[in-house]
């Protein structure tokens, strides 16, 4: 059997184009800039386990913002479909069509993701047809499947940026036979009280001295006192 695939999914960090939920708290340029470093803590948190992941990225035409951000060493596939759901299911097609007999698909939203939990995935798939990282907002950080357990439509006709996205995901997989490893839960970063949510669990932990947390030591009022859409710096 080939190694587990592993894709982080990325975005190019453009001011207004990235993570607009949290831009509306504390700014487009304050979240455009972090969420380059989530980019980067995450990629960290992959070398810390020998991993070397596959840069999905978003839009096709960035591919040199892309390679800025992460640097040299990471093979770049760009991301196809119209959509967020067209583009996760497309991007296993697109990890499966390379050869790869099992992928993990990873969000680029949770900075601070324990690599305990990447390296969880990939032994779940020994003895499960996938894995779904659940978030505690409902949603998940990760999803992975073989090749030929593979749920398409597992992305389709799901409630997105709802609560119910994890648990409509898992019960289509379910519903098509196939079991399912359950990671234990984490969180993303999409709002400004998510973000102040990281600063304080992350006060006097490893992370503390991420790429991520220095920048919000730097500008502290964006996790005590956010600025408000209207605020940008």
């Amino acid at each position: 059997m080939k190694p587990t695939e592993i894709a982080l999914l990325v975005r190019s960090p453009v001011e207004g184009r990235v993570k607009r939920r949290l831009a509306a708290g504390i700014g487009r340029s304050h979240a455009a800039a972090l969420y380059g470093r989530f980019v980067l803590d995450m990629l960290s948190t992959f070398e810390s386990a020998r991993i070397v992941p596959v840069i999905c990225y978003h839009p096709a035409g960035s591919i040199r913002a892309i390679r800025k951000l992460v640097g040299p060493g990471f093979d770049l596939l760009a991301q196809r479909g119209s959509d967020h759901p067209g583009r996760l299911r497309c991007a296993f097609e697109d990890m499966f069509a390379r050869g790869a007999d099992r992928a993990i698909v990873v969000a680029s939203d949770s900075p601070d993701l324990p690599v305990k939990y990447m390296t969880e995935a990939a032994a779940a798939l020994d003895k499960k047809d996938s894995v779904l990282g659940p978030t505690e907002d409902g949603g998940y950080y990760l999803a992975g499947f073989y090749a030929d357990t593979f749920v398409p439509e597992a992305f389709r006709d799901i409630d997105w940026s709802t609560e119910r996205v994890f648990n409509q995901t898992a019960g289509k997989i379910i519903k098509a036979g196939r079991s399912v490893h359950v990671l234990p839960v984490w969180y993303d970063i999409d709002t400004a009280e998510d973000l102040s949510a990281l600063a304080r669990r992350n006060r006097s932990t490893p992370f503390r001295r991420s790429q991520t947390m220095e920048y919000l030591r730097k500008h502290p009022g964006l996790t005590q006192n956010p600025p408000g859409a209207a605020k940008d710096a």
